[in-house]
């Protein structure tokens, strides 16, 4: 690939196919082919070329399945007066939910004693 040009774009579609949008791969050092539609780009085109990506913090919550009540790691809780710790049978303790399983399926409850710290979780 020879010298490295040092030119930046805000958008990255030097890497997708001017005919058919797909990703481009790297075939050869010569040239970039598209799998689908198969025509080809010199890799001289898109050398030195910098890809920027920005990620926005709910992209990232989706990605690790976090709730997205979830703000800078701290969690909102609710306390549930009827629900006894199985540890230290302290009636009352904090909750919040969330989809752990497939969709048809029903929410986790996560449950914390304020009392002992104990931790536990529910499949409702």
């Amino acid at each position: 690939m020879g010298t490295k040009m040092d030119s930046s774009i805000n958008q990255s579609d030097f890497m997708f196919c001017d005919i058919c949008g797909t990703l481009l791969s790297f075939d050869s050092r010569k040239y970039v082919r598209c799998p689908l539609c198969k025509s080809k780009k010199n890799t001289k085109e898109i050398s030195g070329k910098k890809i920027k990506y920005a990620v926005s913090e709910e992209q990232i919550r989706r990605e690790l399945g976090l709730s997205s009540i979830e703000i800078s790691g701290e969690r909102t809780r609710s306390m549930d007066y009827n629900v006894i710790c199985p540890k230290c049978s302290h009636k009352g303790v904090y909750y919040h939910t969330q989809q752990t399983r497939s969709a048809d399926e029903g929410q986790t409850m996560f449950y914390n004693c304020p009392n002992c710290g104990f931790n536990f979780t529910d499949n409702t």
